[in-house]
C-alpha cells in the first residue's frame, strides 16, 4: 500500500510511511487560495498532481500544476484573470543549502504548503495584462505605442525637453598632455 496524504490536509504527508517503504507516491493538489498575492496580482486556486519520492535521506518532490490568478490589468485598469504552468522540481533534505533546497522537517509530517507558496509567488505577473493589444482606458490620450513606433519606425529619438537642448551642444574635448 502506498503512503497517503494526511486526512486532516492533504498538503501534509507522512514521512515514516514514504521512508519505510522507500517509495513514490502521486500528491493531489487542489488548493483554493487565500491571502496570497503580490502588489498587483492575487493568486486564486492551484492545481495539479506532485510526486514525491524517497531517494536515500531525501525526498524529491516534482510534478506540474497549474496556478489561477487575478489582477487589474496595467494598462486600463480592468480586473484580469490568467493561468500559469508551475513545474515544480524540489529536494527535501537535512542539514539543507539555503536556497537550494529545503529543510526535511523532524517531525512526521511533510509541509508542502511553504515550498508552494514561494513558487506561487515567483510566478504570479508583477504586472499584469489583459491582452496585448490593450489600449488602455484613453487610448487617444495616452496610446499604448507612441506613433512612431505604431508605424513600425523604432529607431526615431523622442523630441528632446527644451530645458535640456542647451545641452546637446556641449562638448567634450581631452587635452593632450606632453
Amino acid at each position: 500500500m502506498a503512503p497517503t496524504p494526511n486526512q486532516e490536509d492533504s498538503l501534509c504527508y507522512d514521512l515514516p510511511k514514504l521512508f519505510t517503504r522507500d517509495g513514490a507516491v502521486a500528491l493531489p493538489v487542489a488548493w483554493n487560495l487565500k491571502n496570497l498575492s503580490t502588489s498587483y496580482s492575487e493568486a486564486q486556486h492551484l492545481g495539479g498532481e506532485l510526486r514525491a519520492e524517497a531517494s536515500g535521506e531525501k525526498i524529491v518532490v516534482s510534478g506540474e500544476l497549474c496556478l489561477t490568478w487575478s489582477g487589474p490589468c496595467r494598462r486600463c485598469l480592468e480586473t484580469t484573470n490568467g493561468d500559469n504552468d508551475l513545474i515544480i522540481s524540489e529536494i527535501y533534505e537535512r542539514d539543507s543549502t539555503e536556497g537550494e533546497t529545503f529543510e526535511l522537517p523532524m517531525d512526521q509530517l511533510l509541509d508542502l504548503r511553504p515550498m508552494l507558496q514561494e513558487q506561487i509567488l515567483l510566478a504570479l505577473p508583477l504586472t499584469p495584462l489583459c491582452s496585448d493589444d490593450c489600449q488602455g482606458p484613453i487610448p487617444e490620450e495616452y496610446p499604448a505605442r507612441p506613433e512612431s513606433q505604431q508605424e513600425g519606425n523604432y529607431n526615431i529619438d523622442p523630441p528632446i525637453d527644451p530645458r535640456w537642448e542647451a545641452l546637446g551642444s556641449l562638448t567634450f574635448e581631452e587635452e593632450e598632455e606632453n
